[in-house]
Formats: structure tokens, C-alpha cells, sequence
């Protein structure tokens, strides 16, 4: 005749001490994971914050240079030019450029 082999069945007792070592392991592994995760997070932040700062400036100046270009191209800024190199001009005035200036030759 076969034998029959007895099954042991063992039972796992959680008491209320693993409870709380379980517990408390949790708690050291969020703190070590979430802490440095929550500081790395607020670091980019701040970082995106300047870089975002330092765009708007570069915005702001190139917005500015632009509109100094456009200023440049207007008739009232040769004007002033004129007024600073040569004295007052005139709306009717020419200024004469330097590549067709008339040279005196003796």
C-alpha cells in the first residue's frame, strides 16, 4: 500500500511588533525616496524659473533692439545724426554718405 504523505500546513502569526517594523521601514523608505526626489523637484524648479526669467529678458532686450533698428531707419533719426555730426539739419537737407562724398583734388 502507498503511503500518504501528511501535508503540514504552518500558519503565519502577524503580530502587532511586525506590524509596526513594517510600518515603520515604510516610513524610512518613503522619507529617504521622497525627500530627495521632493528637493530635486524644487531645485529644476527654481532653475526653470531663472532660465524662464533670462528668456523674458532676452525678449525684452531684443524687442528693444528692434525697435532702436526701426528707429534707426526713420528719416528723424538721420536727422539727429546729421544734427550731432554736422550741425542742424533740415527736413529738406541731404546728408551726403561717406561712399560718394565729393573729394577736392588739386
Amino acid at each position: 500500500m502507498e503511503k500518504k504523505t501528511k501535508r503540514i500546513v504552518r500558519t503565519i502569526h502577524f503580530k502587532f511588533i511586525h506590524f509596526i517594523l513594517v510600518l515603520i521601514a515604510c516610513v524610512v523608505i518613503l522619507f529617504v525616496v521622497l525627500i530627495p526626489q521632493r528637493l530635486r523637484i524644487h531645485s529644476a524648479k527654481d532653475e526653470y524659473q531663472a532660465r524662464v526669467d533670462e528668456l523674458n529678458q532676452t525678449k525684452r532686450t531684443y524687442a528693444q533692439e528692434r525697435e532702436n533698428l526701426q528707429f534707426m531707419r526713420t528719416d528723424a533719426y538721420k536727422i539727429q545724426q546729421g544734427m550731432i555730426k554736422y550741425g542742424w539739419h533740415y527736413q529738406d537737407d541731404v546728408i551726403i554718405l561717406d561712399e560718394s562724398a565729393v573729394t577736392v583734388t588739386e
